[in-house]
């Protein structure tokens, strides 16, 4: 199995490597270079968190018919899967379109802690302002402000939701957790966590911003 984990992580590794060594030829500091890095892997993956976005508004279009398909066969599991998959078809919606960028930014944040800790990429005496980027935060800023994005983030998601007392719960458990995961990571990688959920962030704004327009726009149409 750690085998099988190595195969997948070390392509990743040396990418952002790669990468690293390319922007050190333009910038000194190592913490402006992962933030760099990060709005960059952010607009390779770009074009994937559109794809998960446009999958997560099917999903919710379709969920009062969802709702009235579990609760029609809610004592006959197998014609209830039956009926979900054929909702699925029938307006041709990927459940799990919108798992890959998930599934892609936990090799990328593996990659990126092996090559942080590793002091022939990064200098154990690197920083980034106060921040020591080979150790944790002894102050908390950092995680602090990872559980502030978090609830954020959390809350974006959420606008213009059917409200959903799970989601809702969502909201002040992933702060929490975000918080109990980071606390201990280096700063560099908590500097790259903290960044990416920026750019989600502003991402997701945006997102509902345009999609609110186009909407809109349909609207006056008909």
């Amino acid at each position: 199995m750690g085998n099988f984990l190595a195969s997948i992580i070390s392509p990743f590794e040396e990418i952002l490597k790669f990468m690293i060594t390319i922007l050190h030829g333009g910038f000194s500091n190592y913490g402006v270079i992962i933030i760099l890095l990060t709005i960059i892997i952010k607009m390779l993956l770009l074009p994937l968190t559109l794809k998960q976005d446009k999958s997560m508004r099917a999903m919710k279009k379709i969920q009062p018919e969802m709702d009235s398909v579990r609760e029609k066969y809610k004592d006959n599991p197998q014609e209830m899967n039956k009926a979900v998959m054929e909702l699925y078809q029938k307006h041709n919606v990927n459940p799990f379109g919108g798992c890959l960028p998930v599934l892609l930014q936990l090799p990328i944040l593996w990659a990126l802690f092996n090559v942080i800790k590793n002091p022939v990429i990064i200098p154990k005496d690197a920083h980034f302002l106060i921040f020591s980027l080979q150790a944790k935060d002894s102050l908390y800023i950092l995680p602090v402000l990872n559980a502030l994005i978090a609830f954020l983030q959390q809350k974006i998601m959420n606008i213009g939701g059917k409200s959903n007392p799970q989601m809702e719960m969502m909201t002040y458990i992933f702060p929490v957790m975000m918080f109990a995961i980071s606390f201990s990571m280096p700063a560099g990688l908590q500097i790259y966590w903290i960044t990416s959920s920026a750019i989600s962030v502003l991402q997701q704004y945006l997102i509902n911003k345009w999609a609110t327009i186009k909407e809109e726009k349909i609207g006056k149409s008909i």
